[in-house]
């Protein structure tokens, strides 16, 4: 993939990973359906259930609503190679680049990749001997001690309310695209406070995420205010758009993202998540004034397609010049960026399949109408976008 070689040639996730993924995930599917080791209703030693051709959590309380399998681990995988080329690195905060963290949390870590590519990050920085700790609901983690990084991976029930550490116990806690979790920031206003607990004085808390409904960015939107030059020059090498809260916005014009905006609203509702998590981990950081210093945020808009204003000449840079069209790489990361869009609306489609009313035939009929229009026919342009988020504070 040509977005993956020239632009994250550095982020190599660890070598053989795959495999041992596939036999963690193998290993406990097979232990969820092998009824005679335990009671059918036992669903935190046997958490999985197949539904259709993809496998899901079973338990009727655990309301995150994305597979648990090898395609949403590849989606997932993906998505945070994209992130690390938009964002410029494993982690916005400046401040770690110079003051490398010892003690490192990964809360919702699925495969561990993040952990890997940061502490590879490091390791180029003289900085080999960070350790980290991946938790998660599910072992799907390779052991990437194997690769020479001090890990340890942590099973546990993220919907408990306390995390299994002592106060005080880490440098850098970090949350990437936990916001489906009930648990996490993105779904309750206090989500910041275990996270809080356990994370040292000076220490850093960050998180990224994402809204899950699709708006349209307006015609050449403004850099996002105090957007750094190097931030900047990431975007504009990247062919997306910082925005904040005062970007101008629309809703999207695709006609299929509109029914599906209609119905992950509608199931969400139903389920009692927000499909707009961003509004939600936003308010918890700047609510933490008491315990969090040097709050702040990034948000990139990463077009879904060639949008029209760009392809017609008139889209301007952050210095007033005209855009150019479109380099092989940026291609690819707009590429990249739909592909895991798509991923994760087949991932949802048992909720999506009954919010929309459809049977069977009809929702292939829509599927099939649906990847055909999003992939051939270029009716992205219309600014369609994936927004991206990143918040950080230090602890007091």
């Amino acid at each position: 993939m040509d977005m993956m070689s020239a632009g994250t040639a550095s982020f190599a996730a660890p070598a053989g990973s795959g495999s041992e993924i596939h036999s963690n995930l193998s290993s406990t599917f097979a232990a969820t359906s092998s009824s005679s080791l335990g009671s059918l209703t036992d669903y935190n030693t046997y958490p999985l259930a197949r539904y259709g051709d993809r496998t899901y959590f079973r338990d009727p309380d655990n309301t995150y609503p994305l597979p648990c399998d090898l395609p949403e681990i590849h989606r997932q995988s993906l998505r945070t190679m994209m992130l690390l080329r938009v964002f410029g690195g494993p982690f916005c905060n400046p401040h770690l680049a110079n003051h490398p963290p010892k003690r490192v949390l990964e809360i919702a870590c699925g495969s561990g990749l993040w952990s890997g590519l940061c502490h590879e990050y490091f390791v180029r920085r003289g900085q080999p001997n960070v350790s980290f700790v991946g938790l998660d609901m599910v072992s799907l983690a390779p052991d990437l001690r194997k690769q020479g990084m001090n890990w340890q991976f942590k099973r546990h029930d993220l919907r408990k309310p306390r995390l299994p550490f002592p106060d005080d116990y880490f440098d850098l806690v970090f949350i990437k695209d936990a916001g489906m979790c009930s648990s996490s920031p993105a779904q309750q206003a206090s989500g910041l406070s275990e996270p809080l607990r356990i994370l040292k004085s000076g220490g850093i808390l960050e998180v990224w995420d994402s809204d899950w409904v699709f708006r349209s960015l307006l015609p050449n939107p403004a850099p996002a205010r105090q957007t750094s030059t190097k931030d900047q020059e990431i975007a504009e090498s990247t062919a997306t758009y910082t925005f904040s809260s005062a970007t101008p916005f629309t809703r999207a014009q695709n006609k299929f993202l509109v029914d599906y905006n209609s119905w992950v609203e509608k199931s969400f509702d139903r389920l009692k998540l927000t499909a707009l998590p961003c509004a939600t981990i936003g308010l918890s950081f700047n609510s933490e004034v008491d315990l969090l210093e040097n709050v702040d945020s990034r948000r990139i808009a990463i077009p879904l397609g060639d949008l029209r204003w760009e392809r017609e000449g008139t889209g301007k840079d952050s210095k007033g010049r005209a855009r150019k069209s479109l380099t092989p790489e940026q291609a690819s990361l707009r590429r990249t960026a739909l592909i895991t869009v798509i991923q994760m609306i087949e991932g949802l489609e048992p909720l999506l399949m009954e919010a929309s009313g459809k049977g069977r035939d009809e929702w292939d009929r829509w599927w099939a109408a649906m990847t055909a229009d999003l992939f051939q026919k270029g009716s992205l342009a219309s600014g369609e976008c994936l927004e991206v988020s990143a918040w950080w504070g230090q602890k007091i």
